[in-house]
């Protein structure tokens, strides 16, 4: 067959559960390929032993070299679609942006820093934030520039990011005036850059499409010659759009180089997109698949019994795999299996992310999962919003999860949220975690150091290896390993939560830290002390065994007993200023 569509159909005009065996080659995909409750019983197989490579978008041809070492090729999109991204032989190139980013790959560099808001201005966070004197570029035109900002739900906080389009920015006022929401706030300590102008086109491996032209412009790197490189752009965020499906597999295929949309607050609140995107099916089945270079690796939205396993999934913009409620309802997604999937290079593009984020779900089993490198979460889920989105019966087990919250001031490795009024009954248990850490800016642009925890400092870092955050209840920790983190085990607001037979080593901060802060003036019928008991927690020097800070629930918040702490002096390395 020539295209998915026509293979699509013909199956579709046999009309009972058909296999479509797609062979080996690169395809590239103009627009989303569309499957409906027709579809049902379908299953898109590669062949045995070959590659079938999908492309979220159209390759470049008949480059020409221009002035000063550019390079230009025109691009004819579709009507309506936008570059989200420009890729040499399978590397994400960068967009023009100000300043550069830095050579060596280090997220503390290629950053300008929001000034702190005046008294009373913090609630305009949303919509402008303030450069400090001499920062911001001349620009004759702001059409098409966006700033990459850190963030937060509110102001003055750094645990997300999103992409901002600039309105409008005032030079003598030194601010930049953005399209928001009225759920992410810059303040104190943001940092951001500016992307998509002309004049910021100065670097090697630094790309602009000049839209009015239809022509695409690009600085070559060292060793790139793009008359004989394999280049393509981005236009397609979502490759198959499953709706109404039932009984379909997708084995075998890869999906690689998309737009990078689905995680950002502005316009679908973390909700959309998906290079597998999945809404009201049942019974589906995402299995061995390659992602890489997408914005969402897979999206399931309002479905029932899902399983998505054995899938290779790298380099994703935010989430890597998002399960719950689609954007603007809140629908279930129940009986669901994240198995065995191998996640890394998780929210390059939205911090605020995880290589599972799940919500509105009700029996999900989240297991044997290879979780590394994520700008926040490994592993995070529950109820953001309230009983709208509710959680039950999570079960989170045997997953290995490293290095995350590697960007934002607040983060962990494996997160519950509770905003819903009842317990989640869920259970976090058998995981292994190691190398969590935080990166939280200062307002003069330095950085706190790494691994670095102060309980009489506000604001300050957090990162708590496992967290359980919002009001999260009834969730039992039980059996991880938790190696080199900062805090170990953190509780914030919640009740009936236990906590036992945990290990936890060679942290910087508390090996536990119970706060009641997002539950002060809370306490349903329901609810009983947390408990802390039979644990096994090494303290280092400058660390703590245990932090309470309840001063609304109390002595009755918490019982701690018969664990077994003890001191080995300063961990390696150190956190210094």
């Amino acid at each position: 067959m020539a295209s998915f569509e026509a293979a699509r159909d013909a199956a579709r005009a046999i009309g009972e559960a058909v296999r479509i065996i797609v062979h080996g080659g690169d395809y590239f995909l103009r627009s989303a390929v569309e499957f409906d409750e027709r579809d049902s019983g379908l299953s898109l197989i590669a062949a045995e032993d070959e590659l079938p490579v999908l492309h979220g978008g159209m390759e470049v041809a008949d480059w020409v070299e221009d002035r000063d070492g550019r390079w230009s090729a025109r691009v004819d999109l579709p009507e309506g679609a936008g570059i989200g991204g420009l890729f040499v032989d399978g590397r994400r190139q960068i967009k023009a942006r100000f300043p550069n980013a830095p050579e060596d790959g280090d997220l503390r560099g290629g950053w300008l820093f929001a000034r702190t808001p005046a008294p009373g201005d913090e609630s305009l966070g949303n919509t402008r934030f303030g450069a400090r004197p001499g920062d911001l570029p001349v620009l004759d035109d702001v059409s098409g520039v966006v700033a990459h900002v850190t963030g937060g739900l509110f102001p003055n906080t750094q645990w997300g990011s999103d992409t901002l389009p600039v309105l409008s920015i005032d030079a003598a006022k030194d601010l930049v005036h953005v399209a928001g929401t009225g759920y992410f706030f810059t303040g104190a300590g943001s940092r951001y850059y500016l992307a998509g102008a002309e004049s910021f086109l100065d670097a090697p491996g630094e790309w602009w499409f000049d839209d009015g032209n239809a022509r695409l412009h690009y600085i070559p790197g060292s060793g790139v010659d793009p008359s004989d490189a394999r280049m393509t752009v981005a236009i397609l965020p979502t490759f198959f759009r499953f709706a109404g499906t039932e009984d379909i597999s997708v084995e075998g295929l890869s999906f690689r180089n998309g737009a990078p949309e689905g995680s950002g607050k502005y316009a679908t609140d973390m909700r959309s997109f998906g290079a597998i995107r999945i809404i009201g099916g049942d019974r589906m089945r995402v299995h061995r698949n390659y992602f890489e270079n997408v914005g969402v690796a897979i999206h399931v939205a309002e479905s029932d019994d899902v399983t998505i396993s054995g899938n290779d999934i790298a380099h994703v913009a935010g989430n890597a795999i998002f399960f719950g409620p689609q954007y603007g309802t809140f629908g279930r997604s129940d009986n669901g299996a994240i198995i065995g999937n191998r996640i890394r290079d998780v929210g390059e593009v939205y911090f605020e992310s995880a290589g599972i984020w799940f919500q509105a779900s009700r029996n999900l089993r989240i297991a044997f999962n290879f979780v590394e490198r994520a700008a926040q979460f490994g592993i995070s889920g529950g109820s953001l919003w309230g009983d709208q989105d509710a959680s039950h019966r999570a079960v989170i087990e045997y997953n290995l999860v490293l290095r995350t919250n590697q960007a934002t001031a607040d983060g962990g490795a494996i997160k519950m949220m509770g905003a819903q009024s009842t317990p989640l009954d869920s259970s976090i248990r058998y995981n292994v975690v190691t190398g969590t850490d935080q990166l939280m800016a200062r307002p003069d642009g330095s950085f706190w150091p790494p691994r670095y925890e102060k309980l009489n400092e506000w604001p300050s870092p957090i990162s708590w290896a496992i967290y359980m955050d919002g009001r999260a209840s009834g969730v039992s920790v039980v059996g991880n390993l938790l190696a080199r983190n900062v805090t170990g085990i953190g509780i914030n607001g919640g009740w009936n939560n236990e906590v036992r037979r945990n290990v936890v080593l060679s942290g910087t901060g508390c090996a536990f830290r119970v706060d009641d802060l997002t539950g002060r003036g809370w306490r349903p019928d329901w609810a009983r002390p947390n408990s802390i008991e039979r644990n096994f927690a090494q303290v280092s020097n400058g660390g703590c065994a245990a932090n309470i800070n309840a001063p609304d629930h109390g002595t009755e918040y918490v019982e701690i007993s018969d664990n077994f702490f003890w001191s080995s002096g300063p961990p390696e390395p150190t956190p210094r200023e």
